[in-house]
């Protein structure tokens, strides 16, 4: 995503064993949304364009 190659190195500096405790308890002592912004953010989902519907399998329907 930012122009870098994936590396399995760098999720491991990153997130060393153990971390996973550390990340859990930080999300559970993360303030929780509001209700403005829970609107808020309900009201851009509701606002994003609906992608077309994906072609059926050719495969499938040679069969």
């Amino acid at each position: 995503m930012n122009g870098v190659p994936f590396s399995i190195d760098d999720c491991i500096a990153t997130f060393p064993p153990g971390s996973a405790e550390r990340k859990a308890r930080e999300a559970r002592e993360a303030p929780r949304f509001t209700q403005e912004q829970i609107l808020r953010g309900r009201a851009i989902w509701a606002s994003l364009p609906v992608p077309p519907a994906r072609p059926a399998d050719s495969a499938a329907d040679a069969a």
